[in-house]
C-alpha cells in the first residue's frame, strides 16, 4: 500500500534556487506541453521539482493542474508528493473511491477531476520531484499512457540535471570570480596604505580593518573606497 509522505514545509526559494527555476523553465513547459498532448486522456499535465526541504509547482498546462498542484501542497498529501517521496508510480482511476488522501480527493473532486498519473522524475543519485497528468473522466489512462509518461519523466529527468549541474556550475563560477575580484581589491588597498604610511602587510590590513569599522563598513567596502579614490 503507497502512504502519504509527511507534510513538506512552505515554500521557500532561495536567490539560486530562483535562478535555476528560470534557467530550467523553457524545459519544464516543454516536457508539461509533450505530456499533455502525448499521454491520451490526459486534461493537463505539470511538473513539481522538489529540493530538499523545498518545493515548487514549476509548470503547468493549465489553471486546474495548478490548482490540483497546489492543495497537494497546501495539506502535505496527494499522489504527486507520493510519488516523488517513495520513487513510485501513482495511479488514480478514480478518485470517488479512491481513500489514500481523503483531504486532496476531496479537493480535487471539486475541480471535477477523476483520474491521474505521476511518475517521479529521476536524477542519477535522487529524485528531482515528479511529472503529472489529470483528466475529468474516470478510467482515463491506459497502460500505453502509463509507459508514455514514464519515458518522457526518463527523458526529462536527464535533461533537468544537466541544465541544474550547467547552472551550479556557471553560478559556483562567478561566485569564485566575485571573491578573488575582493581579494584582489583588498590587496591592492594594502599595498596603498603600506606606501603612502610605510607600512607592513599586516599594520596596513589592520589600519583597514579599523577604517571600515570606524565608518561602518565591510572591510571589502573599505578597500573597494579607498582604491576608486585613489
Amino acid at each position: 500500500m503507497v502512504t502519504s509522505p509527511a507534510p513538506l514545509p512552505d515554500l521557500v526559494l532561495a536567490p539560486d534556487l530562483a535562478a535555476t527555476r528560470r534557467a530550467l523553465q523553457p524545459v519544464l513547459d516543454l516536457a508539461t506541453a509533450v505530456a499533455a498532448g502525448g499521454v491520451p486522456g490526459a486534461a493537463g499535465a505539470g511538473i513539481s521539482l522538489i529540493e530538499e526541504s523545498r518545493r515548487v509547482s514549476t509548470a503547468s498546462t493549465n489553471a486546474l493542474v495548478e490548482l490540483a498542484d497546489e492543495r497537494q501542497y497546501e495539506f502535505g498529501e496527494g499522489p504527486c508528493l507520493t510519488s516523488w517521496a517513495n520513487s513510485a508510480l501513482v495511479r488514480i482511476d478514480d478518485l470517488n473511491s479512491d481513500e489514500r488522501w481523503p483531504r486532496w480527493a476531496e479537493a480535487a473532486r471539486a475541480l471535477h477531476l477523476r483520474s491521474v498519473l505521476s511518475t517521479p522524475v529521476r536524477g542519477a543519485s535522487r529524485n528531482l520531484g515528479a511529472i503529472k497528468v489529470y483528466s475529468e473522466l474516470p478510467n482515463a489512462f491506459s497502460r500505453t499512457a502509463e509507459d508514455q509518461l514514464l519515458r518522457l519523466a526518463d527523458q526529462s529527468g536527464i535533461l533537468l540535471e544537466n541544465l541544474q549541474s550547467l547552472t551550479a556550475a556557471e553560478q559556483s563560477s562567478g561566485l569564485v570570480m566575485a571573491a578573488l575580484a575582493t581579494r584582489q581589491q583588498i590587496a591592492l588597498a594594502q599595498g596603498l596604505l603600506m606606501g603612502r604610511h610605510q607600512l607592513n602587510a599586516e599594520q596596513a590590513f589592520l589600519r583597514l580593518t579599523e577604517d571600515a569599522a570606524r565608518h561602518g563598513w565591510t572591510v571589502a567596502e573599505e578597500a573597494a573606497d579607498l582604491v576608486s579614490g585613489d
